[in-house]
């Protein structure tokens, strides 16, 4: 059946990135007696515990304009009724750090995909990992520690759920199932499948810290269509220190459409050991194979149109400092997170994620040029994760960022 439908669309496209590093997945396990457990101590800091302390400011009326067309999209997206979370198939899409030795991670990448069946069509919602939420059992902190908090209360399965009763509570979507990417075989899938091309309106470029010269670099792409291997494309879909975490999980929508392409158009057979041994380990999901093979099945076939894509973006939230000097992103005006959650429909169709207007490209920096030798490429393992250089700020030589200005959302 076509490769089991290009397997299973390869394992579902992941259809989503995770904040990408080098990993060896670990099983995870079901403690003895876990029901009868304490939770864990939060491994995050004492913020974690602590709700916000600011009162909400009141914020001025906001006034829908219709913004002027910046591009041509690829495809007319047809207006239709709003879709409705609550009559939707809906999966959390996880995508997590862990890594060798780690006995804690982060899920930095939160994605819910939403399958109307009814109507044939279908939404991906992506989630700030800087997200501050009510956890129960715990308190205050970012969506990207719930599922490990989940998992050590419950076992296998119980970060998942603890991430979806807080999505209910904060945005009113459940979800029933789950898949989990722990990302250490992305490089080998994407050059198992020949590589994946992306379409860039304007040149890409974002700073990385080169080990090899212990100095800030630029790793750039052209614009126009580009063909990225495993390497460049873990960068693409990875970088946040200009365009933030916003921009990232744009790309990361970009990147996963492209790679629905090029799966539904090459022929995996010849490649499928080498996509079975990136996938080893490091997939997880409640779904078994028949409902893998009818998810595929039905994505296939949906229309290009048919597919929004949106998520929150820092427009829809307020940066805030706990009291412990945590900084993160909360939910100042509930009604309008909630229209955004409402109205995705209204969302680009996922194909357009990403677009931008050509004749309006940033120039590129003094020193940048449109390709990364591999010589630039920096130890992976050393690289300190989502280290944020401010916008505007000059890159300097010297040393990463503190792990405390790691943690500092975007803002």
């Amino acid at each position: 059946m076509a490769i089991v439908r290009q397997l299973t669309l390869l394992l579902i496209l992941s259809l989503f990135i995770a904040d990408i590093q080098p990993v060896v997945a670990a099983p995870l396990f079901v403690p003895a007696h876990a029901e009868s457990r304490r939770p864990p101590a939060p491994p995050f800091g004492p913020h974690f515990l602590k709700p916000p302390v600011q009162p909400a400011p009141v914020l001025p009326p906001r006034v829908a304009v219709a913004p002027a067309p910046l591009f041509q999209a690829r495809v007319e997206t047809p207006t239709g009724p709003a879709f409705n979370w609550a009559e939707t198939e809906n999966y959390l899409l996880l995508g997590t750090d862990r890594r060798p030795g780690w006995t804690s991670w982060r899920t930095d990448t939160v994605i819910i995909l939403g399958i109307d069946r009814a109507l044939n069509r279908a939404a991906v919602f992506s989630i700030p990992r800087d997200l501050y939420v009510q956890i129960p059992g715990y308190g205050w902190g970012r969506i990207n520690q719930v599922d490990y908090l989940g998992e050590q209360r419950n076992g296998d399965g119980g970060g998942p759920a603890l991430i979806s009763e807080v999505l209910s509570a904060t945005l009113g979507i459940s979800t029933q199932h789950w898949m989990r990417l722990q990302m250490d075989g992305f490089v080998d899938i994407v050059d198992a499948v020949g590589g994946v091309t992306v379409e860039l309106d304007c040149p890409f470029y974002e700073p990385i810290f080169n080990l090899t010269t212990n100095a800030w670099d630029y790793f750039v792409l052209p614009a126009g269509e580009v063909k990225l291997d495993g390497e460049a494309a873990y960068w693409f879909v990875r970088l946040r220190y200009r365009e933030s975490d916003i921009g990232r999980s744009n790309r990361q929508r970009q990147f996963l459409w492209a790679l629905r392409n090029q799966v539904m158009n090459t022929d995996l057979l010849p490649r499928a050991p080498a996509l079975l041994a990136a996938f080893q380990n490091a997939f997880s999901t409640d779904l078994d194979l028949f409902e893998m093979l009818d998810l595929a099945d039905y994505a296939s076939t949906l229309d290009p149109a048919n597919v929004r894509a949106g998520g929150l973006t820092l427009r829809d939230l307020q940066g805030y400092t706990t009291a412990e000097g945590a900084s993160v992103l909360r939910i100042a005006d509930p009604a309008h997170v909630r229209s955004v959650v409402e109205g995705v429909w209204n969302a680009p169709a996922m194909i357009d994620t990403n677009r931008q207007d050509a004749a309006r490209c940033p120039p590129l920096p003094v020193g940048a040029t449109p390709s990364v030798p591999a010589e630039l490429q920096p130890d992976v393992e050393a690289l300190p994760d989502d280290t944020l250089l401010p916008e505007g700020e000059a890159l300097a030589d010297g040393e990463p960022p503190s792990l405390e200005e790691q943690e500092a959302p975007t803002e």
